[in-house]
């Protein structure tokens, strides 16, 4: 559709409207190419301040060599068309997304900025684009409408090239509305190692099949959480069961967080770690873990799978833990302890030395 055609429909749906008030449309946007009667840099028409302005994030950890996708999106909750000038304008070709002008900014004029632990936050200042230098646009929201796209920050820059954890502010019209800030962590893949008083056990993290729940377990260990946990249940043939925060095989995080359910193919075969939750709730792994001890496949597709451990070393522990003598209650009779959960790089190829000891 071409742009004149594109801005007639615009005003008869205005039209349309005012005669018969019905409910705005969900979205509708109209694109200018600024004559130069226009002035971009004038001030906006409508109620500027109203606007808010969103930015998400899928997942909350980035490995060093992934793209950083974040939403944007902006909505006009009033009952005002308002119009914005743009220090560009859209590809027509691109289609009716929102322009690179406001999730970016100008070099001069730049709208995302950047922190890196707990350094203070600096631009992210796009580089010029030829094609775009004398092409200023004018973009017009429609009453209740919103506008998004997804973008890669290092399609933009070379952000985030340390491992460590970022904050990122997006302000799209300067100070006239709330900027938001979204967090994230950057870092190479990482396996995770149980220590016990019978041996150690490595698991391979599934990142790729259930986000959510690997970077909140990565975020309790990191925190030390599991430290001194107790391992509460162990039923031979079944499972092994631990990090309840109280050792009374209740409980969630002390924050209370929740995570819902990622749900995939894998398996449970001995040494595949998963999250516990509550019966009646997909969505309610907190901290709890299990250890399939077993081909289990009453099991598959019903609990989240987060890691997986096949070397012998850790075969053996599970062996020697499944053997431990254990109440009516499934609790071992002599208390059975996490030392620590440590994490360590998956690309390292072997795991480090950690000490251990058997009693």
């Amino acid at each position: 559709m071409r742009i004149s055609r594109c801005q007639d429909m615009i005003n008869l749906q205005r039209a349309r409207f005012r005669q018969t008030h019905a409910t705005p449309l969900l979205l509708a946007i109209a694109w200018t190419v600024a004559s130069s009667a226009q002035d971009p840099s004038s001030e906006p028409v409508g109620a500027v301040s109203q606007l808010r302005a969103e930015m998400t994030v899928g997942r909350s950890l980035f490995q060093p060599s992934q793209p950083i996708l974040v939403r944007f999106t902006l909505f006009n909750p009033t009952d005002e068309a308002i119009e914005l000038p743009l220090p560009e304008a859209p590809d027509e070709q691109d289609g009716i997304t929102l322009p690179r002008g406001l999730i970016i900014g100008s070099p001069d004029q730049p709208a995302l900025y950047i922190a890196y632990e707990n350094e203070r936050p600096v631009a992210i200042r796009p580089e010029p684009r030829e094609q775009d230098q004398g092409r200023p646009g004018l973009l017009r929201l429609a009453p209740r409408a919103s506008l998004g796209a997804e973008f890669d920050l290092r399609s933009a820059h070379r952000v985030a090239r340390y491992s460590g954890n970022y904050q990122l502010e997006w302000q799209p019209l300067g100070d006239q509305i709330a900027p938001p800030v979204i967090s994230f962590r950057v870092e190479p893949r990482k396996d995770a190692v149980l220590v016990t008083d019978y041996g150690k056990i490595t698991f391979s993290l599934m990142y790729g099949q259930a986000p959510r729940n690997v970077e909140n377990f990565l975020e309790l260990v990191r925190e030390r959480f599991y430290d001194g946990k107790a391992i509460h249940r162990v039923v031979p043939g079944f499972i092994v069961q631990g990090g309840s925060p109280d050792g009374s095989r209740s409980g969630v995080r002390p924050d209370g967080k929740l995570v819902p359910g990622e749900f995939h193919d894998t398996p449970f075969v001995r040494g595949t770690l998963a999250m516990a939750r509550k019966p009646n709730d997909r969505d309610s792994a907190s901290c709890q873990f299990f250890i399939s001890l077993a081909r289990l496949p009453e099991l598959d597709g019903k609990y989240t799978v987060i890691g997986q451990a096949n070397d012998e070393e850790s075969l053996r522990t599970l062996q020697l833990i499944e053997q431990l003598p254990v109440n009516a209650e499934d609790r071992p009779i002599r208390p059975l302890a996490i030392r620590f959960f440590t994490l360590v790089d998956a690309s390292a190829g072997e795991i480090r030395q950690l000490e251990s000891s058997r009693p």
